[in-house]
């Protein structure tokens, strides 16, 4: 792992290209569902992003925070990210994700599609993605844009990119949820 300046500014990197990636996909229009595919793709990485340097923000912040606790040299699973991004044990208020169930429910099935799509398994019902990509990219704006555990000022040129992307999605999503 890298130190924890260092990991917060590659996750943010990481957060502007893939919703710059989902913006572009989008833009492509509804007639190609496999578009779908890639924005679900692209938005569960940058979620891992945005919650990676939402959890090395603070001072206190370990690799432990955000490593795979059975592969240290990976990143943890989104949903392990979330939970802990959820939780009073790693983030405080204002930081710290809450969410209803519904929104959380949303969300892991945003996911679960995107690994079956990255796993091969075929795309499945696609149906919500575009509620779920509307609810992650809430979570994407509240711990980069709204309240970021980090020091956001070393990043105002990446967040203001990130924000401007994903206005851009909110906007395109908004016919189609």
């Amino acid at each position: 792992m890298t130190d924890r300046r260092g990991r917060i500014a590659a996750s943010l990197d990481s957060v502007h290209e893939a919703v710059r990636m989902a913006r572009r996909e989008l833009s492509g229009g509804d007639e190609d569902t496999a578009r779908w595919r890639w924005v679900s793709v692209v938005l569960v990485i940058a979620l891992q992003g945005a919650l990676v340097a939402a959890l090395s923000g603070y001072e206190t912040a370990a690799d432990a925070d955000v490593v795979d606790p059975s592969n240290t040299e990976r990143y943890a699973p989104v949903t392990l990210l979330l939970r802990r991004a959820r939780s009073t044990d790693y983030l405080n208020t204002p930081e710290r994700v809450e969410m209803t169930g519904s929104t959380l429910n949303q969300i892991e099935r945003l996911i679960a599609y995107r690994n079956a799509v990255v796993h091969g398994l075929g795309a499945g019902d696609a149906e919500g993605v575009a509620k779920g990509c509307r609810k992650l990219l809430g979570v994407v704006r509240h711990l980069v844009l709204l309240h970021p555990a980090f020091d956001a000022s070393p990043h105002h040129l990446v967040c203001t990119l990130i924000s401007d992307e994903v206005s851009g999605i909110e906007r395109l999503l908004a016919d189609r949820c």
